[in-house]
């Protein structure tokens, strides 16, 4: 009796042991994890461009190391995206300055490439498909988003986003039952490219047109390979405004729902919708647009799965 009352105290205490070690080392771990993090942030928040990417490279491996803490780590990264935007200062500005830019303008692109390749399901690394991307009214001058899939529980937003310059590429991207948001976006500058991208969900509401470029169309390569942007869904284009911008949707298939421009105000710049495949049972409606002064071109006006403002007529 003595000596199993003496096994089952020193089992006791190996036990309690054993749960001090494991606190301790739970302990230990988060430490390193909080210094990482702080470690990684005030390198993002630094005013040298070089540590500034280390720190963007530093919060993308805590991401993928503590799943628990992914979110925040993608909240510091998009919030250094949302931060105040210095534009390009032009060709005749100091060298200096010149140099200055384009190195912030390497870092933000280098944490733009950090979100798509997490976006990707072929990137090496953890998919953050469970996760919150809160890009509102960054400011683009370029940047690298293509064959981002965007799964149910996930989410891009890009509400009040301006694009002003460089090239913004969106091809290939996919959305498979997330969220992407282009609503009250102003396309300024440069060029955004959404070649073979397809959109089961989402919209461009409240959207200004304003000036460069903005290709929803198709992209056909020398050895045969095309991609053509597939719109599978509803899609709004509401009262968005076509001012000065060029817009084209040549090539692309509308294959079910229905891309609605209800509100829309047509007045300036290019629209342009050749060849674009309208299948049965999807329709292009623009029956209930606001202004109509500078119609799309080359719309299919013979489908009947096209609908034009009552009083317009053939553009």
């Amino acid at each position: 009796m003595v000596a199993l009352v003496v096994a089952y105290r020193r089992q006791l205490v190996a036990e309690a042991t054993s749960k001090l070690e494991h606190g301790k080392e739970g302990r230990e771990r988060d430490r390193v994890l909080n210094e990482r993090f702080g470690s990684a942030a005030t390198q993002i928040g630094d005013d040298q461009p070089t540590v500034q990417l280390a720190g963007i490279h530093a919060m993308a491996a805590l991401a993928d190391d503590r799943p628990e803490q992914r979110q925040t780590c993608i909240n510091v990264l998009c919030g250094f995206l949302r931060m105040p935007y210095q534009p390009d200062p032009g060709p005749d500005a100091p060298a200096a300055e010149q140099i200055g830019y384009a190195q912030r303008r390497n870092v933000r692109h280098t944490a733009i490439e950090v979100i798509r390749d997490h976006l990707s399901p072929a990137a090496s690394g953890p998919f953050w498909h469970d996760c919150h991307f809160d890009l509102r009214g960054t400011v683009f001058d370029g940047g690298d988003f293509t064959w981002a899939v965007v799964p149910e529980g996930c989410s891009l937003n890009f509400l009040g986003a301006k694009f002003v310059a460089g090239t913004t590429d969106f091809y290939g991207l996919r959305c498979y039952g997330g969220v992407v948001n282009f609503w009250r976006v102003e396309f300024m500058g440069g060029e955004v490219r959404f070649w073979g991208a397809e959109f089961l969900s989402g919209g461009f509401g409240e959207c200004t047109f304003s000036g460069g470029k903005v290709d929803f169309g198709s992209k056909h390569f020398g050895d045969g390979e095309s991609w053509s942007t597939v719109f599978a869904a509803d899609t709004g284009f509401l009262r968005c405004k076509f001012t000065g911008t060029e817009v084209l949707f040549t090539g692309a298939t509308l294959k079910s729902g229905r891309v609605r421009f209800d509100g829309a105000e047509f007045s300036g710049g290019r629209v342009d919708f050749a060849g674009v495949s309208v299948e049965a049972g999807a329709e292009l409606d623009f029956s209930n647009v606001s202004v109509w002064t500078a119609p799309p071109a080359n719309l299919p006006t013979s489908t009947p799965e096209v609908k034009l403002p009552s009083s317009s007529g053939s553009p």
